[in-house]
């Protein structure tokens, strides 16, 4: 899930687009964090899991509810 457009379905702000970057560079101005949707791998009781970070109300959804655009 790299360097593409993706629609994120959030719970809170509905449908948001956006793209996860290839690289996150924390000194590239280039990027509109308003548009980056951040994927993260977390541990929990079930195993581990992908959630993904909205990237208009900062809330964390699981991965399965984005689709490339």
């Amino acid at each position: 899930m790299t360097d593409q457009k993706y629609v994120l379905y959030c719970p809170k702000c509905g449908r948001v687009e956006g793209f996860v970057p290839e690289t996150f560079d924390q000194d590239d101005d280039t990027t509109e964090s308003d548009e980056v949707i951040s994927e993260e791998v977390v541990r929990t009781v079930d195993g581990t899991s992908t959630r993904v970070r909205c990237p208009r109300c900062g809330g964390w959804v699981p991965a399965d509810r984005v689709r490339p655009a």
